[in-house]
């Protein structure tokens, strides 16, 4: 019977700390492309190709992709990324809902805020936020890669 009794304990012990481990916050893992898009005649980045038809409902002529990152975001968390001159795009992971969808509120501080909804491979494109110097617009599309 004394043996018993570590094991009852270490058995207890596991069942409690078990699960917590089993209720670790829902995480997104979301990629942010920065584009620059001008009104001047230009070659689009073949990159951007799954774009396409988003930045047709756009009066711009060519779109350069400046850069991408990847980022993972807790569920009620944010994420900062970097875009072009002082502008940054906020990213916060909200909810994710029962159909695998994940709920995101993205904002470029001073210029935009919006609340969105994606499935997976999902994506919004963002944008308005004017260089300083002139010579173009950003797009920033987002696309949720992973809800889990």
């Amino acid at each position: 019977m004394k043996l018993l009794r570590p094991l009852v304990a270490a058995a207890l012990l596991a069942g409690a700390v078990a699960p917590g481990a089993a209720l670790a916050a829902p995480k997104a893992t979301v990629a942010v492309d920065v584009v620059l898009a001008s009104k001047e005649a230009g070659e689009t980045d073949p990159r951007l190709a799954k774009f396409r038809m988003q930045f047709a409902d756009f009066a711009y002529k060519s779109f350069k992709l400046l850069g991408s990152r990847l980022i993972t975001v807790e569920e009620k968390e944010s994420a900062r990324v970097d875009l072009a001159g002082d502008h940054k795009l906020d990213v916060t992971f909200t909810k994710l809902e029962a159909n695998g969808r994940a709920k995101l509120k993205l904002s470029v501080p001073g210029v935009l805020q919006t609340n969105v909804s994606l499935a997976r491979d999902g994506s919004v494109v963002v944008g308005g936020p004017a260089l300083k110097n002139g010579n173009g617009v950003l797009f920033v599309p987002v696309t949720l890669v992973e809800a889990k």
